[in-house]
């Protein structure tokens, strides 16, 4: 039996389409997924690679250098061995949190100050081994009062700002007393007494 033209272009776009579909159910989809995944992440370096951070907010600088891996000393305002915990914590914020929601909103350079960038509670600048910077600026709470507004490395200049909704911890990560950011004072040990001669 022969089949009629039209027929065989209406079979041949079927088996295009179900080829088309397989292919991305198969590759398409898990790269796309994959690509997101990587996306929702903050930044793309690790822990390991930073060795400077600087937290500016409104009425205080904190720098800290990295001494050895998971060891910190702070330089600014006061020169002393640092807290480790609230570093890693901040640390493990920067690199292993998720962004809120995968789109970035933009906004028109002016209406930083609505979102609570113009004068941010917080900029947290982070140096790794290669020399890179990397910048997080962060703003007002959301209306939802769960997560910041923020600015991932922005530029120098522009007309508009890609603006980050990110998780609220990261204010509580740079919210601490000085106190809390330097070492806890070591206790001295005792002196053994000498034992009475017989």
């Amino acid at each position: 039996m022969k089949l009629a033209p039209s027929t065989l272009i209406i079979l041949g776009l079927a088996i295009g389409l179900a080829g088309g579909v397989s292919y991305w159910e198969f590759v398409g989809k898990p790269q796309q997924e994959a690509k997101q995944t990587k996306q929702a992440k903050l930044f793309n370096f690790t822990e390991k690679e930073v060795t400077a951070i600087t937290i500016t907010k409104p009425k205080e600088t904190l720098k800290f250098e990295r001494v050895k891996v998971g060891e910190w000393r702070m330089v600014a305002p006061q020169k002393k061995p640092a807290n480790d915990a609230p570093i890693a914590f901040l640390l493990g914020q920067l690199t292993n949190v998720e962004r809120v929601q995968d789109k970035d909103i933009t906004i028109p350079v002016q209406d930083q100050a609505k979102f609570g960038l113009a004068v941010p509670s917080a900029t947290i600048q982070v140096t790794l081994e290669n020399g890179n910077n990397h910048r997080l600026i962060l703003g007002n709470t959301d209306f939802s009062g769960t997560a910041l507004y923020a600015e991932i490395d922005p530029p120098a200049e522009g007309t508009t700002r890609q603006i980050a909704l990110v998780p609220i911890d990261l204010q509580n990560a740079v919210n601490r007393e000085l106190q809390e950011w330097q070492a806890p004072a070591q206790k001295p040990t005792p002196k053994a007494s000498p034992s009475p001669k017989p």
